[in-house]
């Protein structure tokens, strides 16, 4: 790993997919570039929340599973351009010197600061935590068979599973885990659900055919076991006295994400509705900084990890431009060029 105290061209916050994306553009155009990521592994929420779902609506690919595709990010970007990564590193602060570089102060006492001459910012949706259930503490049974993540579908295999929430990534995991779980349950506290109208349709057909046990609008009244869960009492939304106990060795909690900026929001950032202000360059009121990816907001934005790989080429493409005046901002054609970089016999 390169010394975080040298001066790079580009530093990047975050290694979701389109902080990758960043590292990959700036090896295109020769800059020098490191990655910054308060997360334990690269790959953002891809990674974090759902490694094992498939993505279908990345061009080129019918669909792939999310950690595929972080797999496939990280040998483009990471490994043709041998690109250092800081990890469980929180950037806190920004400053700027007198010759127009700038200083990302971090929490990591190993490089508590690092100098480029332009970043760029692809943090996502910022710092995220999962949402609690409301109304039952589940914090006692957390690492006792209580989940809020799928690291891996494996994990559950041959268990009894109660999946809860009404969203998409509720509805997503019910069908992921038929063909992994031994039984899979939904409980949802409302009638309606909040998901996709063809992934709702995928549960209720699975329910009717007796692959799903449907427990809706219900909620968690009891966890019950003996050092691990065992059971579950429910009680109906609209008659509490109306009780059901169901047999789960693993509840997956679903309810959502807090997301929220962190320090990013004491910078001087203009922020809108909880989003970072970009023009039409993906350039940032600060100098020298950049934006891309869904952490953006811009008249017309599409938060799609397809967009975001486009954001990503202009923010770098600008940043580079300010940085080498003489440099065009329209890239090379890599048809024409290649990798730059590779050796003889790459393609």
């Amino acid at each position: 790993m390169s010394n975080a105290g040298e001066v790079r061209d580009i530093t990047v916050i975050g290694a979701g997919p389109v902080g990758l994306s960043a590292a990959f553009w700036a090896g295109m155009r020769e800059a020098s570039v490191r990655i910054v990521d308060s997360l334990p592994q690269i790959g953002g929420q891809l990674t974090a929340l759902y490694p094992e779902k498939w993505i279908f609506d990345v061009p080129g690919l019918p669909k792939v599973l999310a950690k595929d595709l972080v797999e496939n990010l990280r040998r483009q970007a990471l490994e043709q351009f041998d690109v250092p990564v800081h990890l469980e590193t929180t950037v806190e602060s920004i400053e700027w010197e007198d010759d127009g570089i700038v200083v990302l102060n971090t929490n990591n006492p190993d490089h508590p600061q690092m100098r480029s001459r332009a970043v760029v910012i692809a943090g996502g949706h910022g710092a995220f935590e999962p949402k609690r259930l409301p109304g039952f503490d589940m914090t006692p049974w957390e690492g006792r068979g209580a989940h809020y993540l799928v690291g891996s579908k494996s994990e559950f295999a041959g268990k009894k599973v109660l999946i809860i929430g009404g969203g998409d990534s509720a509805c997503d995991w019910v069908i992921n885990l038929l063909h992994t779980a031994e039984s899979v349950a939904l409980c949802h506290r409302r009638e309606g659900f909040r998901a996709h109208e063809l992934t709702v349709n995928q549960v209720m057909t699975a329910a009717h055919d007796g692959h799903v046990n449907l427990h809706v609008p219900f909620q968690v009244r009891e966890v019950i076991g003996n050092g691990a869960i065992e059971r579950v009492r429910l009680f109906h939304s609209d008659d509490e006295s109306h009780e059901i106990e169901i047999e789960v060795d693993a509840i997956l909690l679903q309810l959502g994400f807090k997301t929220a900026l962190g320090p990013l929001k004491d910078w001087g950032l203009e922020i809108s509705k909880g989003a970072l202000v970009v023009n039409p360059v993906m350039k940032t009121n600060l100098p020298g900084v950049w934006a891309c990816g869904d952490i953006t907001t811009f008249e017309g934005k599409l938060k799609l990890i397809a967009t975001g790989f486009a954001e990503a080429a202009i923010a770098v493409a600008q940043a580079i431009h300010s940085i080498r005046p003489d440099m065009k901002i329209q890239p090379k054609y890599s048809t024409n060029t290649g990798v730059p970089g590779a050796t003889d016999g790459q393609p």
